[in-house]
């Protein structure tokens, strides 16, 4: 199965306290190619700088999501369909980056596994099936 994932589900899957780690291990697994927007990889070195993960462990995560994933460019298409959905949506632009992730995985017509529940929402206001893991 192919499937874009989002930041929350890395972050969860990173941090092996985290509460969703189980479910995020569980559903990683049953994809066979996963794909990560590029503003994904930029939104997990913020989370994961913030939350004190050393340099050293924080270059070797950006490493093994790279080398575990295929990279989705972020095109002016997806950019400016990620404009429209908020704009048609009424919501702010502090949720662009989701925009930008909703809007790739629906140009490339897969599922959208992620946590974050406005997203889900969002996903299936925006035609996009979510991904259940």
């Amino acid at each position: 199965m192919e499937c874009v994932i989002d930041t929350s589900v890395l972050v969860d899957y990173i941090l092996m306290d985290a509460e969703m780690h189980e479910k995020a291990k569980a559903g990683l697994a049953k994809i066979d190619t996963g794909f990560i927007p590029a503003v994904v990889i930029e939104e997990l070195v913020h989370v994961l700088e913030r939350l004190k993960l050393n340099k050293k462990a924080l270059n070797e995560k950006i490493g093994e999501v790279l080398d575990s994933y295929e990279l989705l460019s972020i095109d002016k298409v997806t950019i400016l369909n990620a404009k429209s959905m908020i704009m048609e949506e009424g919501v702010s632009f502090k949720r662009f980056n989701d925009k930008l992730i909703l809007s790739a995985a629906k140009r490339e017509d897969l599922q959208l596994f992620t946590f974050d529940k406005e997203l889900i929402d969002e996903c299936i206001i925006n035609g996009v099936k979510p991904f259940k893991g």
